[in-house]
């Protein structure tokens, strides 16, 4: 089972600034987006995730590397899933929320206790998760790549059904994933392994482990730039 030790960022922001929040990220250590459950659905489409939190924040930056790109700005929980899609499931009791996201930013965001009968939640909550995007392909001549990257700051409050008066020294249980379902290729990478013999995404016996460390011996990092300071 994987494992992370989640890195405390507190204070997070003065004021809120998506581009030094996400130059933050990119020196974190990212892991790997990369079993593949399902052999039908072989990809060479790469996936890697970092993140971390301050008290009232959960901070989770997707980094994507994939062939096609296939998307739309869909209303809030649409089926984002048959886009260049990512995924945050995480359990903090029982219960698990899945949040899902496009490479524009489209959300979807549920909760529930297996895939059927989710309680998806309302549009005033899924906005309250500042998304910053950035999307780039280049044409070479021996291979195309889609790259993209999505920055996400889900504040407390978006896990409306749990008792969270901070992340500082809990643990939960989660999976991250990628996939494409409409893409020419589609595909579903996972964090932690899965071992069914069809693609589900809904399965919290598969998830991982997530421990946010106490704030007390984390080192102050210091970003700044005209608009906005880290301290």
């Amino acid at each position: 089972m994987n494992k992370i030790n989640v890195e405390s960022v507190e204070p997070l922001l003065k004021e809120s600034n998506l581009h030094v929040v996400s130059q933050y990220m990119d020196g974190i250590q990212s892991h790997e987006i990369a079993c593949q459950p399902w052999k039908e659905y072989k990809t060479n489409n790469k996936a890697t995730f970092a993140i971390a939190y301050s008290q009232d924040n959960l901070l989770l930056k997707f980094y994507v590397k994939e062939k096609n790109l296939k998307a739309s700005v869909r209303d809030i929980n649409g089926d984002v899933h048959k886009d260049n899609c990512v995924e945050f499931f995480v359990a903090f009791e029982n219960e698990y929320y899945n949040l899902e996201f496009n490479c524009l930013g489209s959300a979807k965001v549920g909760y529930g206790a297996t895939r059927h009968g989710r309680t998806m939640l309302t549009a005033d909550i899924i906005e309250k998760i500042k998304i910053h995007t950035i999307l780039n392909f280049t044409i070479n001549t021996s291979t195309d790549y889609f790259n993209w990257e999505i920055l996400l700051v889900i504040p407390k409050e978006v896990f409306c059904f749990s008792s969270i008066e901070s992340f500082e020294g809990r643990s939960c249980r989660a999976n991250f994933y990628k996939c494409g379902d409409d893409l020419p290729d589609p595909h579903y990478l996972t964090w932690n392994m899965i071992e069914t013999e069809s693609t589900d995404f809904h399965r919290p016996e598969f998830f991982g482990e997530l421990f946010f460390n106490s704030t007390g011996n984390t080192d102050q990092v210091y970003y700044s730039n005209k608009q906005q300071e880290i301290i």
